[in-house]
């Protein structure tokens, strides 16, 4: 079976790393997800030409940024040590989707090595919240 290798190392934060050294998970995860409301949809599969970008939140936590107008959270089941640090990952499927079942790599940036290895959650859809009118008054 064919094989393609993915290497995402987007979701670079502009925020100053002082900014962020005070804030805990729970407001790094509201501030990747504030455009966004749960739509209470779980999925096991996300097709690859759908995502557009993903953003490394955590040691547990990715959104995946799709085209259109959806994100979705994947909860890996257990901390995957380096990848909030690292921000970047890889990984390989044999089919067009990414799965549950489907084992990311920490791509270490300092030597170009593969980090640790862990696997990924379900993936809990988001849909953009709709632009609020600003009134002319």
């Amino acid at each position: 079976m064919f094989r393609k290798l993915f290497i995402f190392a987007l979701g670079l934060s502009f925020i100053p790393l002082s900014a962020m050294a005070g804030s805990d998970k729970a407001d790094k995860l509201a501030k990747a997800l504030e455009k966004y409301e749960k739509t209470g949809k779980v999925e096991r599969c996300v097709r690859l030409t759908q995502i557009y970008s993903s953003r490394v939140i955590d040691d547990n936590h990715i959104v995946f940024i799709m085209r259109g107008k959806k994100a979705y959270l994947n909860t890996l089941p257990r901390r995957c040590s380096r990848l909030g640090f690292e921000k970047a990952f890889s990984y390989k499927v044999s089919m067009n989707q990414l799965c549950n079942v489907d084992i990311i790599t920490v791509f270490d940036s300092t030597g170009g090595i593969q980090g640790p290895s862990c696997g990924l959650g379900k993936f809990v859809e988001y849909k953009k919240k709709p632009k609020v009118e600003k009134s002319a008054d």
